[in-house]
């Protein structure tokens, strides 16, 4: 599913940018050199690292036997990502108000929040349509996934955006803090929510034992 969401977006993302927000201001955003960056920031280490996984057992081994490590790496990585754009814009970012900082960080939690619902919405119909009691999306823990990971926005694809963007809508190291706000909420809440379906279930389990 997260394969499938990644691809989704990849192709999505650059020309719903390109009508809805660029024409809504009246900004030209360049949709096929973003379709072009995301393609081979994004899709093309997915497909190189599926391959490898695929035709080697070795590689499919150790990265099944070092999750928490390449995890670790992956997250110390990503964490360069805003870093290296937020420090461009330094000096802008001093000038940026606590106030309209927070707002853009509970807009972010907002927008989770309302994805999350309008997943949480469509799933059941989702199921209903792909089979009944028989679809994948029937099982609480597929639907589960599935709610969080459509409700998820990630944060290379979001810093890849804004870098292609090219300063069309402000500059990239004070567009970026959103998006990193924006990721540290949704984070934050999945969290949360996770921990209650556990708490839930292990109520269940242990009452069904009783």
């Amino acid at each position: 599913m997260t394969v499938i969401s990644n691809l989704l977006g990849i192709l999505i993302i650059p020309f719903s940018i390109s009508k809805l927000i660029g024409a809504g201001v009246g900004v030209s955003v360049p949709a096929e050199r973003l379709l072009r960056s995301l393609v081979l920031t994004l899709l093309v280490p997915l497909i190189l690292g599926k391959v490898a996984r695929e035709l080697s057992r070795g590689v499919a081994n150790f990265a099944d036997g070092n999750r928490k490590l390449l995890a670790m790496i992956s997250a110390i990585f990503l964490s360069f990502v805003p870093w290296i754009q937020v420090s461009r814009s330094r000096s802008l970012l001093l000038l940026v108000k606590p106030s309209v900082f927070l707002v853009a960080v509970v807009m972010g939690a907002l927008l989770h929040a309302v994805l999350l619902a309008f997943n949480a919405l469509l799933i059941p119909s989702l199921s209903a349509l792909s089979g009944g009691s028989k679809s994948p999306f029937a099982k609480k823990e597929n639907a589960s996934a599935l709610l969080l990971v459509a409700s998820q926005k990630t944060l290379p694809v979001m810093v890849a955006v804004v870098e292609q963007l090219g300063g069309a809508l402000g500059e990239s190291g004070l567009l970026v803090l959103p998006c990193v706000a924006a990721h540290l909420n949704q984070i934050i809440i999945d969290s949360f929510l996770v921990s209650i379906w556990k708490r839930r279930e292990t109520e269940f389990e242990n009452a069904k034992v009783a």
